[in-house]
């Protein structure tokens, strides 16, 4: 009994160690990390199941060792797969001749694939074949003096490409430089050929070291074609080329008709905006006349027009778009709108403001206006900015949003019915009779160049102040007369004929009669 309780307790613990070591190997088997085995850059078998309590990788490490220890000339040797144990696995054993180099069991087999052991076996067989058969290719001193001789031409014709196409680029640039240094185009006053210039070098520099690094690509596909160890490379090199440009051409012929729908609306809508300039300038040159335009808004509505047909049109030929329903393209979009929102607040104003001035016909180039405290001609109509020339011969800018806001006086405006109307305001004591004042008036006014004898120049006795009477001499200058000029001249002749006379200018205003009167000496006497 005793016997047989120490044999039932003995059988126990042993079929506790078999489930145990059962468990333990299946969790290594299930958690493992496959394996590939890999020599001379060649993939042969990947090992996904441990056997034997040895996982994929040891196993991968034991079969590149045995595989490694074959003798020279193993690849004149076949290849077989025969069936056999592997551990506690029934699968199949891959030999070069007799000797067994690694086995293949159900686990090693990709869930996904399909395939059965056999099939695998084979593949496998017939990579390991081709590696052993490379391996004696390596050692062929001719065929390897071959590969170098042909990589050393491949170099050589490499380099000598690249020292022609370094040349083709110069020439080219020099060729374009000569054709820029005769020609001259200038848009806005600006001219472009020097940025053409730069625009065509950094061109040319692109597509010739472009076109060096494809050569270099193929250079090197090659020369790692010429020698078995670098052969698979080669290959991987050449279908990665051949796959990119499968789907670039592939992606090309597929956006061909959207491609051809996006030029068909944009050479429509060229058209369009061509027919739309072409209009507006006859208008702004005075070819065309239209009672709804007036010649010097033409020049803005055609930028407007041609804006507003290129925006339509963009917007109808962006649908069309082969990536136009990429994610990455609507977010680029979406980013450039709000940066040009945020941007453009203020200039927009401006724009406006200017578009209200032009359309409201408030003054044209060449014009004398006061824009508030600021008197000159309209040298330039802008879309942000206006700019005057003043008396002084300064340049001035005004913002046309600060514009929208200001008094606009235009002098020029009705000069054609009597002429441009010069107004001087001044004021004299109530002890000189208003019409002496109006004829000293009269009389510098007449002693002064550019100034019309008709309408003959009138004088109005315009306010009665506290301490002085306010006069106003309104005067019409004759055709192409300086305004700046003629004013400067009439208060100089205001001033003698003023002072000859003994008569007291009260402007600016005074409290008190002063005890002496404040007058120049007459021109030609000691004061």
């Amino acid at each position: 009994m005793k016997r047989h309780g120490s044999g039932g307790i003995l059988a126990l613990l042993t079929v506790l160690a078999l489930l145990t070591g059962g468990l333990a190997h299946g969790q290594e088997s299930a958690g493992a990390e496959p394996a590939t085995l890999v020599l001379w850059n060649r993939p042969i078998v990947t090992f996904r199941a441990s056997v034997g309590g040895i996982p994929p990788r040891q196993r991968a490490g034991n079969a590149a060792a045995r595989i490694e220890a074959l003798p020279a000339g193993a690849g004149a040797a076949k290849v077989a797969a025969q069936p056999g144990r592997i551990g506690t696995s029934e699968g199949l054993t891959l030999a070069v001749g007799d000797q067994v180099v690694f086995g293949i069991v159900a686990g090693d087999l990709d869930p996904e694939s399909k395939q059965t052991v056999d099939q695998a076996a084979a593949e496998s067989g017939k990579r390991l074949q081709e590696l052993l058969a490379a391996r004696d290719a390596q050692h062929d001193v001719p065929r390897t003096l071959r590969g170098v001789a042909f990589s050393l031409l491949a170099l050589l014709a490499f380099l000598t490409a690249v020292r022609i196409i370094l040349w083709v680029r110069n020439a080219l640039v020099g060729k374009l430089a000569g054709l820029f240094g005769k020609r001259r185009l200038s848009i806005g006053g600006i001219d472009i050929i020097p940025t053409l210039e730069t625009v065509e070098r950094a061109t040319f520099r692109v597509l010739s070291w472009a076109v060096i690094l494809a050569l270099a690509y193929l250079c090197l596909t090659f020369i790692f074609h010429q020698f078995p160890y670098t052969a698979p490379l080669a290959e991987r090199l050449g279908d990665y080329l051949v796959d990119r440009l499968l789907a670039a051409g592939r992606a090309v012929a597929l956006a061909l008709p959207s491609l051809l729908g996006v030029v068909a609306v944009l050479l429509v809508t060229r058209a369009i905006a061509l027919w739309v300039s072409r209009l507006l300038v006859e208008v702004e040159h005075g070819v065309r006349h239209v009672s709804w335009l007036a010649q010097e808004q033409a020049k803005a509505t055609r930028r407007i027009a041609g804006g507003i047909v290129w925006a339509l049109g963009i917007a109808t030929a962006y649908p069309v778009l082969p990536w136009s329903n990429s994610l990455a393209f609507q977010g680029m979009s979406v980013i450039i709108g709000l940066a040009v929102s945020f941007a453009s607040g203020g200039l927009v104003n401006h724009w406006v403001s200017g578009l209200m001035l032009l359309y409201a016909r408030s003054f044209r180039v060449g014009e004398f206006v006061a824009i508030g405290a600021t008197e000159g001609v309209v040298t330039e109509m802008g879309a942000l900015a206006t700019k005057l020339r003043t008396m002084r011969r300064e340049e001035i800018t005004i913002p046309n949003a600060s514009m929208a806001g200001e008094r606009i006086v235009n002098y020029t405006r009705l000069a054609s019915e009597q002429g441009m109307l010069l107004s001087i305001s001044l004021a004299v004591g109530y002890d000189v009779a208003w019409q002496q004042v109006a004829g000293l008036l009269k009389d510098a006014a007449a002693a002064t160049h550019g100034i019309a004898a008709e309408p003959a120049p009138r004088v109005l006795v315009w306010e009665l102040s506290d301490f002085s009477v306010r006069y106003q001499l309104h005067t019409h200058l004759e055709p192409r007369t300086s305004r700046i000029a003629a004013r400067v001249e009439l208060n100089t002749r205001i001033l003698d004929a003023f002072a000859a006379e003994g008569v007291q200018i009260m402007t600016p205003h005074f409290e008190s009669q002063p005890e002496r009167p404040a007058i120049p000496p007459a021109p030609g006497t000691e004061a």
